[in-house]
C-alpha cells in the first residue's frame, strides 16, 4: 500500500464561495470524533460531519419515555486504570478529569453461564486459571496450556502503537515464543490442540461475541488481545455512560475552533487529480479539504464516497475480497428491578449443552443458527436461533447507578446482544428499502422480532430472575436498524471480519492508496472494539499531521489547551451536548 503524505494547509487551492477546512471528519463514530478531536486540538481547522442526528455512531445512547437510557455500543472497556491506553488517550486531549472510570467486579466482569455451570472472568490471570480449572476439572492440563498460550500472546502486543507494520508484528511475536504459532491460526485450533472437551470449548468460545466472530474465524492473537485487556487489566464502564466520550470529544473539537455539523450526509469524497481535493454533501455542497478521514463504514468509503475506480488495481480486488463481520442484534429493556445490589458482571448465558455433545455438534450450531445456513424460512430459524444461539446481557443503570438517567429508583435498564445473519430474506426485509424504514411494518420481520425477543427473554431470566416477569418496556434492533441509523455495510457495527486474512498486519492502516485519505474506525488494524477505535483516530489524526501521537501522549504531552475547555457543570448532559449541532433535521428514534 502507498503511503499518504501529511498534508499542510496550503497544498489545497481555495475556491472562492465555497468552505474550506484543513480536514474533513466524516462520521462521528468513536474513531471519526477521536481524530477529530485531535486534530482540533493540534491546530487545525476541522469539520466533522455526522449524517445522523446524534454524535457517537454506534456508541451513542437513546432515551425512552424520558426515564430510560441505553448504551447502543459501549458496554465495558478493558484496561482503564490511570496508565490504561484509553485514559491516556483521553489525557492527551485534556479530559481525563471529565471522564471518570467505574470498574466492574473484578472477581468476575464477565460470567458465563449454562445449566450446572456459573464461570466468572476475574481480573488477573492467576484467579482466571483457578477459575477455569474449578470449572472443569478434566480438563486442567489444557486449560494450563490454554491461559499460558492467550496470555504470552496478549502481552507480546501493544495495541496502542502500530500493529499495521509488519515488523513491529514479528517483533511481537518473537516475544510471543512458542506461543506465536497460534497467533494467527483460528481460535478453534488453539481449543483443539490444548484437548479441551466440547462442552469447555463452548464456554470458552462466548466472548468471540464480544469482537462480533466465532471460534471457527477468529484469529488466537485478537482473542488473546481481549483476554489481556480484561483479564490482565479490569473491566470498566465510563461513568455517565457511553455518551460521555462522545461529548468530550465534542467539547475538544468546538473550543478548538472546529466545527461540527450533525444531520448531514456525505455524497462523494471528491477526488482530482489522484488526490483528495473535498467532499459533496447530500443536496450539492461542495466543501474544500486537502485532508479526508473516513470514519464511516470501510465499503461504503470505497464504493460510494470514493468509488473503486480511483483505487489501484491490486487494492481494487482487496476490497472487493473483503468479508464484513456478522452483524448484532440487540435488545433493549426497562425493568421494574432493583439490581443495585446483585454482582456488577456482564452474562453469556449458553441455553443448553445440547449443542456440545461434539466438534462437529459445535460447528453446526454455528452454521445452522448463528449464520443461518439452509435455512429458507425466517420464522423457523427464528424459532431454531430462540431456542439455541448463546447471548451477552448487561445492565448498564446498574453499572452506573448515580447516572438517574438510565432508570427511575428501583428499576433498571437490562441490554442483550448476540451474533446474528445479515440474510434479508430470513428477516424480512428483502423486498424493502431499508433507509425508508419500510420493513418494520412487514409481517415476516414483526414475527421473526417477536420470536427472537422470547429467546432473548429466556437468556435474561438466566441472568437475572425474576426480570421477565416485571419487563416495563421492550425493544429490539436488527441488522436492518444497524445498517439505516448507522450506514454499516450488512449492519455490521464492527467492520471488517476478523479473521486471519483481514488481522494483524493485513488489516487496514490509516492511510490509504489515495493521497489526503485517511481511514478511522472498527475496520482499521487496532479494532473492533470502544478502544481500537478511538486508537485509530489517535493515529489518523497523527497521520494527517505527520506526527506520531501515539507516543507523544504516552510521553505526556497534552495536545489540547485545557484552559480552552469549557466547564461542566452538575447537570451536564451529554446526550443534549451531542445533538442538535449545524443544521437541522427530523431526527430517526425509532431503533427497530
Amino acid at each position: 500500500m502507498n503511503d499518504s503524505p501529511s498534508l499542510p494547509s496550503a497544498a489545497l487551492p481555495h475556491s472562492p464561495g465555497r468552505q474550506r477546512f484543513d480536514a474533513v471528519i466524516i462520521g462521528s463514530g468513536l474513531g471519526g470524533s477521536t481524530a477529530a478531536a485531535y486534530l482540533a486540538a493540534a491546530g487545525q481547522r476541522v469539520l466533522l460531519l455526522e449524517r445522523y442526528s446524534v454524535l457517537g455512531g454506534s456508541s451513542h445512547v437513546f432515551r425512552r419515555q424520558g426515564k430510560w437510557e441505553f448504551d447502543c455500543g459501549v458496554h465495558y472497556i478493558g484496561d482503564c486504570g490511570p496508565s490504561g491506553p484509553v485514559p491516556t488517550l483521553l489525557r492527551g486531549l485534556a479530559l481525563d478529569d471529565r471522564i471518570n472510570w467505574l470498574p466492574l467486579d473484578p472477581a468476575g466482569h464477565d460470567t458465563t453461564l449454562a445449566p450446572g455451570l456459573e464461570l466468572r472472568t476475574p481480573h488477573g490471570w492467576d484467579a482466571y486459571l483457578a477459575n477455569l480449572v474449578e470449572a472443569f476439572p478434566e480438563d486442567a492440563r489444557g486449560l494450563r496450556r490454554f491461559v499460558s498460550v492467550v496470555r504470552s500472546l496478549g502481552e507480546s502486543c501493544d495495541r496502542s502503537l502500530t500493529p499495521t507494520s509488519s515488523a513491529e508484528f514479528a517483533k511481537a511475536m518473537k516475544r510471543a515464543g512458542a506461543a506465536a504459532t497460534f497467533a494467527m491460526a483460528p481460535y478453534i485450533s488453539l481449543l483443539i490442540a490444548c484437548g479441551l472437551k466440547p462442552r469447555t470449548i463452548l464456554a470458552l468460545s462466548v466472548q468471540c461475541g464480544a469482537m462480533a466472530s466465532t471460534p471457527l474465524t477468529i484469529p488466537t492473537i485478537v482473542m488473546a488481545n481481549y483476554f489481556a485487556d480484561f483479564v490482565g487489566g479490569g473491566a470498566w464502564f465510563p461513568q455517565g455512560g457511553g455518551q460521555m466520550l462522545s461529548a468530550g470529544f465534542a467539547e475538544v473539537i468546538t473550543s478548538h475552533g472546529g466545527q461540527i455539523r450533525t444531520n448531514t450526509g456525505v455524497e462523494k469524497i471528491l477526488i482530482e487529480g489522484g488526490k483528495v481535493t473535498g467532499v459533496r454533501l447530500d443536496g450539492g455542497e461542495r466543501i474544500d479539504a486537502a485532508a479526508v478521514v473516513s470514519g464511516a463504514d470501510i465499503m461504503r468509503t470505497y464504493t460510494d464516497l470514493v468509488g473503486l475506480e480511483h483505487l489501484p488495481a491490486t487494492y481494487r480486488q482487496r476490497v472487493k475480497h473483503w468479508r464484513m463481520a456478522r452483524p448484532l442484534i440487540n435488545g433493549f429493556f426497562g425493568v421494574e428491578l432493583d439490581l443495585s445490589t446483585t454482582p456488577n458482571t456482564n452474562y453469556f448465558a449458553i441455553p443448553s449443552w445440547d449443542d456440545a455433545t461434539s466438534l462437529l455438534a459445535l460447528r453446526r450450531m454455528v452454521g445452522e443458527v448463528t449464520s443461518g445456513k439452509g435455512h429458507t424460512d425466517g420464522i423457523a430459524w427464528a424459532r431454531e436461533f430462540a431456542a439455541r444461539q448463546p447471548m451477552f446481557l448487561q445492565s448498564s443503570s446498574q453499572r452506573d447507578p448515580a447516572n438517574r438517567q438510565a432508570a427511575p429508583v428501583g428499576h433498571s435498564v437490562i441490554e442483550a446482544q448476540t451474533l446474528a445473519p445479515y440474510n434479508p430474506r430470513l428477516w424480512g426485509f428483502d423486498d424493502h428499502d431499508i433507509a425508508s424504514g419500510g420493513y418494520r411494518r412487514d409481517k415476516t420481520y414483526l414475527e421473526v422480532k417477536k420470536i427472537i425477543t422470547d429467546g432473548m427473554f429466556q437468556r435474561m431470566e438466566q441472568a437475572y430472575p425474576g426480570s421477565t416477569s416485571r419487563i416495563r418496556l421492550a425493544e429490539l434492533g436488527s441488522p436492518a436498524s444497524q445498517e439505516r441509523f448507522v450506514g454499516n455495510t450488512g449492519g455490521s457495527a464492527y467492520g471488517l471480519e476478523c479473521r486471519p486474512s483481514q488481522s494483524g498486519p493485513f488489516r487496514p492502516g490509516v492511510r490509504t492508496p489515495i493521497p489526503g485519505l485517511f481511514l478511522a474506525g472498527t475496520s482499521t488494524a487496532w479494532g473492533p472494539g470502544t478502544e481500537g477505535s478511538m486508537l485509530s483516530g489517535q493515529h489518523a489524526a497523527g497521520a494527517v499531521l505527520g506526527r506520531d501521537l501515539a507516543t507523544e501522549v504516552r510521553e505526556g504531552a497534552v495536545i489540547a489547551d485545557p484552559t480552552r475547555l469549557r466547564a461542566w457543570g452538575a447537570d451536564f448532559d451529554p446526550l443534549n451536548a451531542s445533538r442538535g449541532l449545524g443544521p437541522t433535521s427530523t431526527p430517526l428514534t425509532d431503533p427497530s
